[in-house]
């Protein structure tokens, strides 16, 4: 048996993995279905000035990418494009949605939306930086307080 560490591997080989993972998982999710979402801004022309890429899995949908060109950032676009996502996965059973990111890009933003942080890396990937887990519900649970629904 070789141990055969190495940088930059392959798709295949990644894709091997994965796979056998999902496998591995098979018998906890045997109804597994993710689905790949993506929500683009585009100008006039049809260049993309932002967007936001992720996965449903069951009832989560995971965001694995946000990005708004600096030219539109702090016009109320991402919060625009988040609150349409949220929509939109509704309509797939999606009742949370889970994302990353880092202390030095958006936490406050995602906080003003309703996100709830749920874990955080410390001094990761380098000093002095932390990468934020967030977690968003969103259906309310009918047993929830009347104060919980007005927020």
């Amino acid at each position: 048996m070789n141990f055969d560490f190495t940088f930059s591997p392959s798709e295949d080989e990644i894709s091997e993995i994965y796979h056998g993972l999902v496998e591995f998982n098979g018998p906890h999710f045997p109804d597994l279905d993710e689905k790949g979402m993506a929500c683009f801004i585009r100008d006039e022309s049809g260049e993309i000035l932002g967007g936001l890429t992720g996965k449903l899995l069951f009832t989560t949908f995971h965001v694995n990418f946000f990005w708004l060109s600096e030219s539109i950032r702090g016009l109320g676009h991402g919060r625009k494009l988040i609150q349409h996502v949220e929509s939109e996965v509704k309509k797939f059973g999606a009742i949370n949605i889970y994302l990353d990111t880092y202390t030095f890009q958006a936490p406050q933003f995602y906080e003003k939306l309703g996100f709830k942080e749920v874990g955080r890396y410390t001094d990761y990937p380098r000093s002095g930086v932390d990468k934020i887990f967030y977690q968003k519900r969103l259906v309310h649970n009918e047993q929830s307080s009347d104060s919980d629904t007005e927020l």
